[in-house]
């Protein structure tokens, strides 16, 4: 009678045991047919939970065998190996848009959501700028036409119109992932991003967010161990890993990011016309430009020699020496070495040797910055420079040595 009892709750165990995994199975060949959600996110930690009281139930250990753990390791891959998605249309994300200010040109919004029955909250504040909503350039109103103006002024009523009405003209949209951790049931809760939609005629992600640092913490059931020493240092062991690889990334990274001045890099590549005058002629307490006195005009060719190198040839009119019809040029080298920051601004150092026809040589020592729209070409320069005559029936002229500033416009490539 005893025996047939113990067969009796063996078969309940074994029949439970196959519809566990049954379900777990349905499980797996579900996962990524369809986007998950936090209602997916939410079964899915259920569904694990009810899987191990199934197996607790029938284990007269109170632990779970390899093969046990091996089954349970394939729904935490199901969980794990899904990015979930919750928005603010259907209640699950509290999103609240302030009114337009005129003087930011922005709507000021605040998130607020609550997930896995309050464990975790997720809090952000979001300004929708002008720009962004209507995807193009903000023109400052001082600069705006009268069409520009009544275009602008048309768009934040009708959207504060909206917005006020009720209507989700904006929507706010976050996914995440989640990891098992350490404790039986607890649980690593890792943002993604966080977007938000402009709700036209098509739903577009104007902004978007990189929440990928935002990681916490959760225990979604109460805490009952089930595994071996063996099976929890095998978990301890997987985290490990998973944080070591986490941290390569991560400086892989940030690695990207410090060499993004870099990426772009090659050497000073261009073609400009300058204008060049003293020091002596520069009185910066007078705005008027136009009395400045101009010393000398240049062409100059500059190319790279590879990431930072570049060198360069120079032509150039003494612009005084017109006036008394006999033109001084001068014809010169140029070495040196750039540093693109971005896209636009490529700063860089340089030394050049000058001859002049009329028998003197002129060593320069600068520093200027490129600034690049394009293939346009803006580009300031100081200089250091030591001219010499070289005559021989010139004697005892001393060196003369002045600073000069240089203004151009060019092509770069």
């Amino acid at each position: 009678m005893k025996k047939n009892a113990q067969c009796t709750i063996m078969a309940q165990g074994f029949g439970q045991m196959k519809r566990l995994l049954g379900f777990a199975a349905v499980l797996i060949f579900s996962a990524g047919i369809f986007a998950a959600t936090l209602k997916d996110a939410q079964d899915r930690l259920s569904a694990i939970e009810e899987f191990k009281s199934g197996i607790l139930s029938s284990s007269p250990s109170g632990f779970f065998s390899d093969e046990e753990m091996d089954a349970l390791n394939l729904l935490y891959q199901v969980l794990e190996g899904d990015e979930y998605t919750v928005n603010s249309l259907n209640g699950e994300m509290q999103f609240s848009i302030g009114e337009y200010s005129l003087v930011e040109t922005k709507w000021p919004t605040e998130i607020q959501a609550f997930f896995f029955g309050g464990k975790i909250s997720y809090e952000r504040s979001v300004d929708i700028m002008y720009s962004d909503a209507m995807e193009k350039k903000y023109v400052p109103e001082p600069q705006m036409t009268e069409y520009q103006r009544r275009d602008y002024e048309y768009y934040i009523n009708d959207y504060e119109t909206r917005i006020r009405s009720g209507e989700k003209f904006f929507y706010a949209e976050l996914t995440f992932k989640l990891t098992h951790w350490h404790g039986a049931s607890e649980y690593r809760f890792e943002p993604a991003a966080l977007k938000i939609y402009k709700n036209s005629k098509r739903p577009r992600a104007i902004i978007t967010i990189d929440e990928t640092q935002s990681k916490d913490f959760f225990t979604f059931a109460e805490e009952k161990e089930f595994r071996t020493e063996k099976q929890i240092e095998r978990n301890s062991a997987r985290i490990k890993k998973l944080l070591k690889d986490e941290n390569k990334n991560a400086s892989t990274e940030k690695a990207k990011k410090k060499d993004i001045i870099f990426t772009e890099q090659k050497g000073r590549r261009s073609f400009y016309v300058s204008a060049e005058t003293s020091t002596d002629n520069i009185d910066f307490s007078n705005t008027d430009f136009a009395s400045y006195k101009l010393d000398n005009m240049y062409g100059t060719l500059t190319l790279g020699l590879g990431k930072f190198i570049f060198a360069g040839i120079s032509a150039g009119i003494d612009l005084p020496s017109l006036n008394e019809n006999v033109p001084v040029y001068s014809f010169g080298g140029i070495f040196g070495l750039n540093l693109n920051l971005g896209t636009h601004i490529r700063p860089y150092g340089q030394t050049s040797v000058y001859a002049r026809t009329d028998d003197h040589v002129v060593f320069k020592t600068g520093a200027g910055i490129d600034f690049k729209l394009g293939k346009f070409m803006l580009n300031l320069e100081y200089s250091y420079n030591w001219s010499n005559n070289v005559n021989a029936s010139v004697k005892d002229e001393e060196t003369e040595k002045f600073g000069s500033y240089t203004a151009g416009i060019g092509l770069t490539w």
